[in-house]
């Protein structure tokens, strides 16, 4: 009974420590971008083009990261859908607008870069990088993973 009570005890400890270090994604804006923090709703508006523009008047630019992982938990757990629906959602947006799909960047140094380059630019990267990106960008929601 007392090795019981101790295996749980164990195995409680590492799904908590599991838990401790789950990953964060940080959506990233233009450092000129008026926007300093949003929701996730506010962020699928703009990153899905519901919203063409920023409050700005600049043209909303997404920029879509390549790497699967981080890819997936951010359409999952931000815009609310499945990568397929995503392709789908752009796929007949532009059939039906001739607006092109989010420029496609392989990691997190090129999304940082497109984002910087374009004022109405807006991506997501791995935490980590968007601090390391300094204020190139601005980070205006992170979501854990």
């Amino acid at each position: 009974m007392f090795r019981m009570r101790i295996g749980i005890g164990v195995l409680a400890l590492v799904l908590m420590a599991q838990a401790a270090v789950a990953e964060e994604l940080a959506v990233i804006v233009n450092a000129a971008n008026p926007s300093s923090t949003m929701d996730a709703k506010a962020v699928k508006a703009h990153y899905l083009r519901t919203l063409a523009a920023w409050s700005s008047g600049e043209k909303v630019r997404p920029v879509d990261h390549g790497e699967a992982a981080l890819r997936a938990a951010f359409v999952s757990k931000v815009l609310g859908m499945s990568t397929t629906d995503l392709e789908r959602y752009f796929l007949e947006k532009q059939y039906a607008s001739a607006d092109n799909p989010p420029t496609k960047a392989p990691d997190d140094a090129s999304v940082i870069k497109l984002v910087k380059a374009f004022k109405g630019g807006i991506g997501f990267v791995s935490k980590e990088a968007a601090a390391a990106a300094g204020a190139d960008v601005k980070v205006v929601l992170t979501v854990a993973y």
